[in-house]
């Protein structure tokens, strides 16, 4: 039996929201294996982004509206502004050793910035399924891939400035948001123009790429060798495999 539009939408966003909650289990029970495989994980997750992003929203936006590119941009720095004002990274930041760092001192206003972070992934799950089933299914397969190094990054960030079952508790809470997201905009985001999904759906792929560029591959940085670009360009082709399988 076939899912309905809605039940998609629920579905792929709890889907995503459990990744999170998946990367925070892992910080809470395999700390020192998440620090070690944690840049091998963000290259797939980036390579799986960019494919999405490449293959799936930009075009799709291009061929919805004339002013795709300049909301392309303005997605990208939406999430640039994002992070530079709120602190918050799906993967550079997974070290969370190290605290010295006197911005991680921020623990509420890093809450809110991932919590409207997670809202965002939802909203563009919702968005990219209103456009079109199968381009719905690409992007929440790009949230999901990244909301696992998020989550243990998450968890990462808040622990260093409260109580441990504070920031467990809180990490929760931005895992549930993108489901959230993603049923405000089943609520509200129904019979939009095709102008209008065309940019929604460019801000998510310039949001995408942004969180590929920046959070993601620098991270495969930190580890030199072949090994990380493999695990990136693994992910580009199994996107492009699934894309294919999907799609066609």
């Amino acid at each position: 039996m076939s899912l309905s539009l809605e039940g998609c939408v629920i579905l792929y966003s709890a889907i995503a929201g459990f990744s999170t909650i998946l990367g925070i289990i892992f910080v809470v029970f395999y700390e020192a294996s998440v620090l070690r495989y944690s840049h091998y994980v963000n290259s797939f997750a980036a390579g799986l982004i960019l494919g999405i992003a490449f293959f799936h929203l930009l075009p799709e936006s291009l061929h919805l509206t004339q002013n795709a590119l300049n909301f392309i941009l303005w997605g990208f720095l939406l999430f640039y502004l994002l992070e530079s004002f709120i602190v918050i990274h799906s993967g550079a930041e997974i070290h969370f050793s190290k605290k010295s760092n006197p911005m991680h001192q921020k623990g509420m206003v890093m809450f809110s910035g991932l919590f409207l972070h997670s809202m965002i992934d939802g909203v563009i799950i919702g968005v990219g399924f209103e456009s079109n089933p199968k381009l719905g299914l690409m992007t929440s397969v790009g949230v999901i891939a990244h909301e696992l190094p998020e989550g243990a990054t998450t968890l990462a960030l808040l622990i260093n400035s409260m109580e441990r079952k504070t920031a467990v508790i809180l990490s929760i809470a931005v895992a549930l948001a993108t489901p959230a997201g993603a049923i405000l905009t089943l609520i509200f985001g129904s019979g939009l123009s095709d102008s209008t999904m065309g940019i929604l759906l460019a801000m998510a792929g310039g949001s995408f790429l942004y969180i590929a560029a920046s959070d993601l591959i620098p991270e495969t940085h930190e580890e030199k060798g072949l090994v990380n670009a493999g695990y990136l360009l693994f992910g580009v082709i199994i996107l492009y495999i699934l894309s294919k399988i999907v799609l066609d």
